[in-house]
């Protein structure tokens, strides 16, 4: 075995810690021994950076809990390892506060029990710094600001014109429109351009125009005078004062009322604005960046949306491509936000299975980058990607669902007007008791096909609810068995029915692809 990592091994018992280094050494790992806690602190002072601290708990002088609180401050990265000759709850429940990755006891029994436990405590140690460094590596990557924001994706070629457009207004002071879905990272390009340019020093606010009714968001926007309505008990300063010298982001800009429409334009023409029941002129510089998913065009033609403020709003325009069009980025973005809650809620880190990782490259993702980094949260407090699996094939069923009823009734208005034009006839919608016209037929529900040798057909999802209740175990197992009856097909299909190349590619032998063909009910060959 051959490894990079470091250890350190802090022990006042000297023939114990030479036993302990000749062990890990020939392990492949590259070990150093200090006597106490003060020789070990004086060695991080001089440029020591062990990976894995061993430490004895009991020792002379500096104990190992005291010398495990000025570790966390001279070295917090390194993983402390605490090693004890005897079991002792307190001190074990002291040190997991002060942050020690795991607590063992000498090893030295005959059986080598305690060997095997310290080698495995010193894996996981390595591994929560590995996940640790992989967090810190995808933010410096991702150019993630220190302050926690979102990162800004831009790896894929979807998003390089984004980017480009990005880095060439960033530095001057001129309005910029946000076009896209719900969900696309409207507001992280938003922040990104804050943070390239010369105002980024001072604050970035965002107000939801869609969040607050017409009233209170005046005042949220302007500020108010004590008094100026029922309710207003003190003064309060506004989001564009509060964002003096900065950037102000006017969010779902779209569903903003027509009268303040006019207010934001004036603040956009003559940079100063009046708060609510004063007379005093506020002088305002900040930069106004807006985002919608609407048509803004066409609410200007029906009157909901000024067109003057429309013109002063799109100087620059960008549009943000749905995740759709962005699939070389989603696993990024998965491995991103699993280690990012990972370390949120405490959990282990989950890796994705090919299964699942098939399931989210292919699937539709309506709601964007939001919509996957909520499924991974849930991904990563579940520990348990059956449910996500099973997730995504009910998402999908209401999504073909949707999809059939459009269909239908463009089919339904363009047959009623081509009806109308042959026949000169009033249209069916004009028609006063005009007969309904028969609903779409529904795409099926969302069924798991049962294991050919294991379950009749009528077993499933029906059986798993029963009159009793709901078997979620039983649920997940033929979501799970759905998704893989998926994943095979597609993979067979890439590989023109090669199924050593599809076992291959799947990373399952080819005994076992077989194996779950016949489970999934997948014929042998295309044509069968």
């Amino acid at each position: 075995m051959s490894t990079s990592a470091t250890l350190a091994i802090v022990d006042d018992d000297k023939p114990f810690a030479n036993y302990l280094q000749t062990l890990l050494k020939s392990r492949g790992y590259e070990t150093s021994t200090y006597d106490s806690g003060d020789a070990l602190l004086q060695g991080l002072r001089e440029g020591a950076l062990p990976d894995v601290v061993l430490l004895d708990v009991s020792m002379p002088g500096l104990d190992g809990l005291e010398t495990l609180r000025q570790i966390r401050f001279a070295h917090p990265a390194a993983q402390v390892v605490m090693v004890s000759g005897g079991r002792a709850t307190e001190k074990i429940v002291e040190a997991v506060r002060l942050g020690a990755a795991d607590y063992v006891l000498k090893p030295g029994d005959a059986d080598g029990v305690g060997e095997v436990a310290l080698e495995a405590a010193i894996r996981n140690a390595l591994e929560r710094l590995s996940l640790t460094s992989e967090v810190q590596r995808l933010r410096t990557q991702v150019g993630q600001d220190p302050d926690g924001a979102q990162p800004c994706w831009s790896s894929g070629r979807a998003m390089q014109p984004v980017m480009t457009m990005v880095e060439r207004v960033a530095d001057n002071d001129i309005s910029v429109l946000l076009r896209g879905e719900s969900g696309v990272g409207k507001e992280v390009i938003a922040r990104e351009i804050h943070r390239r340019s010369p105002r980024r020093s001072a604050p970035f606010v965002k107000v939801n125009c869609a969040a607050l009714p017409a009233d209170l968001l005046e005042s949220e926007l302007f500020g108010h005078e004590r008094g100026a309505f029922t309710g207003a008990a003190s003064t309060r300063v506004g989001k564009f004062e509060f964002a003096q010298h900065g950037t102000i982001m006017l969010d779902e800009i779209g569903e903003m009322p027509q009268a303040l429409q006019a207010k934001i334009l004036h603040v956009l023409q003559d940079r100063e604005f009046t708060k609510l029941g004063s007379n005093r002129t506020v002088e305002v510089d900040v930069r106004v960046i807006a985002a919608t998913n609407r048509d803004l065009e066409a609410m200007m033609r029906q009157g909901t949306f000024r067109e003057d403020l429309y013109y002063r709003l799109q100087v620059i325009e960008v549009h943000i491509p749905p995740l759709r069009e962005r699939r070389e980025e989603i696993l990024q973005l998965i491995e991103f936000f699993l280690l990012k809650f990972a370390s949120v809620y405490h959990r282990p880190p989950v890796r994705p299975s090919l299964v699942l990782q098939e399931a989210l490259l292919t699937y539709e993702w309506p709601g964007n980058i939001r919509e996957l980094e909520n499924m991974m949260k849930r991904l990563v407090v579940l520990q348990d990607e059956t449910l996500i699996l099973a997730e995504i094939g009910r998402l999908r069923v209401a999504r073909a669902n949707a999809d059939a009823e459009d269909r239908y009734e463009q089919r339904e208005r363009h047959d009623r007007h081509e009806r109308h034009e042959r026949t000169g006839t009033i249209p069916m919608s004009r028609q006063p008791f005009a007969p309904m016209p028969a609903p779409p037929p529904p795409v099926p529900a969302f069924t798991m096909p049962a294991p050919a040798a294991v379950a009749a057909p009528a077993d499933g999802i029906a059986a798993a609810m029963g009159a009793d209740g709901v078997n979620l175990q039983e649920l997940a197992r033929h979501a799970a068995m759905g998704a893989e009856k998926e994943a095979i097909q597609h993979a067979l299909e890439r590989f023109r029915w090669n199924r050593r190349k599809t076992a291959e590619y799947l990373q399952v032998s080819y005994k076992t692809l077989l194996n779950k063909m016949k489970e999934c009910g997948i014929s042998e060959s295309p044509q069968a």
